[in-house]
């Protein structure tokens, strides 16, 4: 039997495992088949149901244009998530959302929070649904490739205040801004000053391509978000949101 480590993964809805069986979709199964190239016969997979769970399967064929498996061993959480880490940026262009929802998965988001100010350079608050399980899709392949046990979550894109609204209030929230005092850089000695208990959740804003406003910056503040900066070098947008998970995710992810 293979090391679960070594075998290929994929998230299904919870309603495609039944009865000790899963029931693959379209487009996995055509994963599976024509770029994967698996034995649709024999080759085992794990199988997640992005509740925690998941399964040693070993494929069984087709029924009808869709593949099957046959469930060998159910697996239980290995240990709970020990930080919910939620990202709000900026709506831009499409490579650069590919970029940040891919990395950001691989670095622990636990949910994407995209919203439109004034200086975005992408202002559509209904994307196509097109739109949205192109996102999810993202998602899914980076969990699936880092090896994460739930999926991330992305909500619709929403206005600034908005958004504001909803980020949870019993978290650290904290928003980046280049005009923040360099002493307030990201680093344990400043979370340890902002807060005294450990962190399971946290909130991080990262603005636009032109930076926020002094009124947006304010009007997150009256939110309880608190300034943070990254440094003295004016990083890209993408580059801010990857370095903020990055050491939030070092600093709070295994702590005591």
């Amino acid at each position: 039997m293979m090391r679960r480590g070594s075998l290929n993964r994929f998230f299904v809805d919870p309603s495609a495992i039944s009865s000790g069986r899963v029931v693959f979709p379209l487009e996995l199964s055509r994963q599976i088949h024509k770029v994967l190239r698996l034995d649709v016969q024999a080759d085992q997979v794990l199988v997640l149901d992005n509740s925690g769970k998941s399964y040693l399967v070993q494929l069984a064929g087709w029924q009808g244009k869709t593949l099957t498996g046959k469930i060998l061993e159910t697996y239980l959480p290995e240990q709970e998530e020990r930080l919910e880490l939620e990202l709000a940026f900026s709506l831009t262009k499409r490579e650069k959302i590919t970029w940040i929802l891919q990395k950001g998965t691989e670095l622990g988001v636990t949910r994407f929070r995209p919203y439109v100010t004034a200086r975005s350079l992408d202002r559509t608050l209904q994307p196509e649904p097109s739109r949205m399980l192109r996102w999810q899709a993202i998602i899914r392949e980076a969990a699936e490739q880092s090896r994460r046990e739930r999926l991330a979550e992305i909500e619709a894109p929403s206005t600034f205040a908005d958004m504001l609204k909803v980020v949870p209030q019993d978290g650290l929230k904290l928003i980046a801004w280049e005009e923040a005092n360099p002493k307030e850089q990201l680093s344990a000695n400043f979370l340890s000053q902002i807060t005294a208990e450990p962190v399971s959740l946290v909130s991080a804003l990262i603005g636009p391509e032109g930076g926020f406003s002094p009124e947006e910056v304010a009007l997150a503040e009256s939110f309880g978000f608190i300034q943070f900066s990254l440094g003295r070098r004016t990083l890209r947008m993408e580059t801010a949101c990857l370095a903020a998970c990055a050491i939030l995710t070092n600093l709070l992810e295994n702590q005591a």
